[in-house]
């Protein structure tokens, strides 16, 4: 017997490679299990969730979710609204496994985050916080390093206060993949070699 999202399933049954989409309960309890630093993705509004799992076994997830703001800005001249974006939330993948991070974002940006439901996507969004990683699996896989921005202590409409020391409190990197070749490419500042 294998798992397949959690759930014991004969090996057989299963084709040996696949993504599915699973319940946000599911992918929020192997982001626990995995240990993600954010944890389950608790937003709550607009929101799918997709594993890879090989023989059964989940191996990594990507999250997509409407942005937490209402509009992003990717340069003085251009902002999109959510009703726009995909947000990559969360991106995770089972220790032991980090080799299927990269296969899971580009299946998560190929095929995923095209399929949103809820709108037409003309852009995918992604952050990385700075003080965990540089960004490099977005800029390896073509994605555009839009701006860095300041640390934020939360405290918005969908957030609570962060204190000194929350993971999500640091400066974050905003990165980007257009579907649309009419949204202008950011402006290159000379720092984008992470």
């Amino acid at each position: 017997m294998a798992e397949k999202a959690g759930r014991p399933v004969a090996v057989g049954l299963l084709p040996p490679v696949g993504v599915e989409q699973v319940s946000n309960g599911e992918a929020d309890q192997l982001l626990a299990t995995w240990g993600h630093y954010l944890g389950p993705c608790s937003r709550p509004f607009g929101k799918q969730s997709f594993v890879l799992h090989i023989d059964g076994r989940p191996i990594s997830l990507a999250t997509s979710a409407s942005t937490v703001s209402s509009a992003v800005r990717f340069s003085d001249d251009c902002t999109m609204p959510r009703g726009e974006l995909v947000e990559l939330a969360r991106l995770c993948t089972a220790p032991g496994e980090q080799w299927a991070t990269r296969v899971m974002l580009r299946l998560w940006r190929e095929v995923h985050a095209r399929q949103w439901p809820h709108w037409q996507v003309r852009a995918a969004v992604a952050y990385s916080q700075n003080d965990r990683h540089e960004g490099r699996i977005y800029r390896f896989d073509g994605w555009t390093k839009v701006r860095e921005l300041p640390a934020s202590g939360g405290g918005g409409q969908w957030s609570g206060r962060r204190t000194e020391g929350h993971v999500a409190r640091g400066p974050k990197t905003l990165w980007s993949w257009r579907y649309d070749s009419h949204i202008p490419p950011a402006p290159t500042t000379g720092d984008d070699h992470d």
